[in-house]
């Protein structure tokens, strides 16, 4: 994993001094020279992103709307060192039919009382040897809030992310509704039909 991030850096590196090179010591057209500006400035965001993807670390992007949750961790928060909590968790994401795509991807929430019930009941279940399908009520994911307050909620939840109002660098838990979530035993996956 951290050969791919230095060699990721390393290429962008390369590109960056390939195009400062063209800009600084060529004599390209102003519009070759603003298009190769552009590109670069693109890879920025992409390799940014590219590398968030492949650090190994939970992502905070939204959970799949259809899962198998293989484990939980939840780590309560720590008012005396000021740390808030989160709820971590290794899945599997399902398609409409049922079946598994791709590989487990862990996933991070900040912490909730109510999501630390859900988690611990579904964990119990998942020690007893059951399989767990979660998934996400997308309608109750919707906020009935104005615009106004919505602005507001955003607005002191990214100056509430850490004691002195720093957000953690790198660190974009999204907002999570709990009841958005529900747990159940995983249904069997749909196979097609038998042709007459």
């Amino acid at each position: 994993m951290t050969f791919t991030i230095l060699s990721l850096t390393a290429a962008y590196a390369l590109v960056a001094a390939l195009v400062t090179y063209l800009l600084v010591l060529t004599r390209l057209h102003w519009v070759l020279k603003a298009a190769a500006t552009m590109a670069t400035v693109a890879l920025i965001v992409m390799t940014f992103f590219g590398i968030g993807e492949l650090r190994g670390l939970p992502t905070d992007g939204p959970l799949p709307t259809s899962f198998r949750m293989l484990w939980a961790q939840v780590i309560e928060p720590n008012p005396l060192q000021g740390e808030k909590g989160h709820v971590f968790f290794w899945l599997q994401t399902l398609d409409i039919n049922n079946f598994p795509v791709g590989q487990p991807r862990a996933y991070q929430l900040a912490y909730s009382d109510d999501l630390k019930i859900k988690v611990g009941e579904a964990m119990n279940k998942i020690k007893q040897g059951d399989e767990i399908q979660g998934k996400i009520d997308a309608k109750k994911a919707l906020p009935e809030d104005t615009a106004e307050a919505l602005a507001q909620e955003i607005q002191t939840g990214v100056l509430d992310a850490r004691v002195g109002g720093a957000s953690t660098v790198g660190e974009r838990i999204m907002s999570f509704d709990p009841s958005m979530l529900t747990f159940a035993p995983e249904a069997a996956p749909i196979t097609p039909g038998k042709a007459p």
